[in-house]
């Protein structure tokens, strides 16, 4: 039979044979806020502790049917945390000292004393709280040092991976840990430097570097040093200093070595490339075509010397546009290209591409057709020369790919601080599993058109870099594929962005 006592304050697990006893110890413990189990043999207080947790366990040392000590092993054995307190009528010295070693608690005898019940229960559940809380310290101490042997061992396998140079320095400068490539980069071995003050080795740094990075907290200062070996190459060596704010720990630097001398080396040769490629392919490839232009004059009656001459003026165009986009792009890239910024009307260099347009949309018999919303201010600061560079790139595809006869519509609007202009065609438009990497560089995509082999791949990329540099976007319009294509340029209007 179960108490009906407070929750929480137990449960107690009472064990005895006799009626009377059953009914007096529930009694006691529920009317002082207990919850009261009641088994009536050995086997029955087993079954119900392989069932439910109990804190204490009150039991009678002789029962009918297996003697209270061979429960207390058993129950030792399921739970070595539960108290138990054992009840006897024989009194004696013998019979107590077996029951506390084989884990008894407590010991009280017959005829049951109240208060000496309560204050052996009262006593039990508080060892066997404290005994629980203990082993769940326990288990989470071991648990924390394990987590920090592991970040230990990952810190290490960290460190030694790594190829950039890494150290930690105390707030005094002093180094309070570094990997082995950071000891390589100053020339000493690593452990010889812990401890040592990192502003007094040989690399050349800022007497404010450390202030430098005390100032600019969540932001990492960054310096170039060049650093000269006796016997080895002149490094460029790239410094990274960061603050390490941890809680309940003092703040640290973490500092960040990196030797860029082979990435110098390939950026200088990447120069040197399109230097090559500036002078040695673009200047032949202009001579080319003059030399087609003039023969072009000259024989216009040889109808098949005039095609041929046709296709290597084209392929020449074609070259020179090509050697332009990757000299556009690598500028970009590099952070070379400069802009010349000045507030404009975007419709006016709208007006003007399109201007530069009617032959090869003649040639196709496109029409081009301008729309501007009404009443709106339409300025904005950009760089005139470029923004006409990513209008012609815009154009010259949506007539390419438009069939001919068709349309290509161009829709200027105003929306709070961006002026949109959106450029739509009727070609074959772009499916969707395309859309994503329409931007990326030498992406041509796979059209029906004919005129589909002769793009560099670098229009668009070219594009999408240019508007980033002037703060706007370029968006390919999710619509329809079989509608064509639409392109949507936003800009900021002069004075919001840029």
């Amino acid at each position: 039979m179960n108490g009906a006592g407070k929750t929480g304050a137990g449960p107690i697990l009472v064990v005895d044979d006799e009626k009377f006893f059953q009914t007096l110890l529930g009694k006691i413990l529920t009317d002082n806020g207990f919850e009261v189990t009641i088994a009536c043999t050995g086997k029955e207080a087993l079954e119900l502790f392989e069932k439910e947790s109990f804190p204490v366990v009150v039991l009678d040392l002789v029962l009918p049917d297996i003697m209270g000590t061979d429960v207390l092993v058993q129950i030792k054995e399921e739970d070595p945390d539960v108290a138990v307190i054992m009840i006897t009528a024989y009194a004696s010295l013998e019979s107590a000292i077996d029951a506390l070693k084989a884990g008894a608690y407590d010991y009280i005898q017959k005829p049951i004393v109240k208060e000496d019940l309560l204050r052996a229960v009262e006593r039990a559940l508080e060892r066997q709280q404290l005994a629980v809380w203990n082993k769940k310290l326990i288990e989470e101490l071991e648990a924390r040092l394990n987590e920090l042997r592991a970040m230990s061992t990952e810190k290490e396998d960290v460190f030694r991976i790594l190829d950039e140079g890494l150290l930690i320095l105390e707030q005094d400068g002093k180094i309070h840990d570094m990997n082995e490539k950071a000891a390589i980069m100053i020339d000493m071995e690593g452990s010889a430097w812990i401890g040592n003050d990192f502003m007094s080795s040989d690399l050349p740094l800022p007497e404010t570097f450390l202030s430098d990075i005390l100032e600019s907290p969540g932001k990492p200062v960054r310096v170039m040093v060049n650093l000269d070996r006796k016997g080895s190459m002149f490094r460029d060596i790239e410094v990274i200093g960061a603050e390490l704010n941890r809680a309940n720990s003092p703040d640290r630097f973490l500092i960040c070595m990196r030797d860029l001398t082979n990435i110098k080396d390939l950026e200088k040769k990447r120069e040197e490339f399109m230097a090559i490629i500036t002078h040695d392919l673009r200047t032949p490839l202009t001579s080319l075509k003059g030399f087609v232009e003039l023969l072009l004059g000259n024989y216009e009656s040889d109808a098949m010397l005039k095609e041929y001459l046709n296709i290597l003026d084209s392929e020449a165009d074609r070259m020179i546009s090509l050697i332009s986009d990757l000299l556009d792009l690598d500028r970009i890239d590099s952070d070379k290209m400069e802009l010349y910024l000045e507030d404009i009307s975007i419709v006016d260099v709208v007006k003007y591409a399109l201007k530069s347009m009617v032959g090869i949309a003649e040639k196709k018999e496109i029409t081009t057709r301008l729309k501007v919303s009404d009443g709106e201010d339409h300025i904005v600061q950009v760089d005139r020369k470029r923004v006409l560079q990513i209008l012609v790139n815009l154009y010259s595809n949506a007539i390419r790919f438009s069939p001919s006869g068709g349309n290509v519509d161009t829709l200027i609007t105003r929306y709070e601080n961006e002026v949109v202009v959106e450029i739509s065609d009727e070609g074959p438009g772009i499916p969707p599993e395309d859309r994503e990497i329409v931007f990326e560089k030498y992406r041509q995509l796979k059209r029906s058109s004919p005129e589909r082999i002769k793009g560099s791949g670098l229009g668009l990329t070219i594009v999408k870099r240019l508007m980033d540099l002037h703060h706007g976007e370029v968006q390919l319009d999710d619509r329809d594929s079989e509608k064509g294509s639409k392109f949507i340029l936003r800009f900021p209007v002069a004075g919001k962005g840029v």
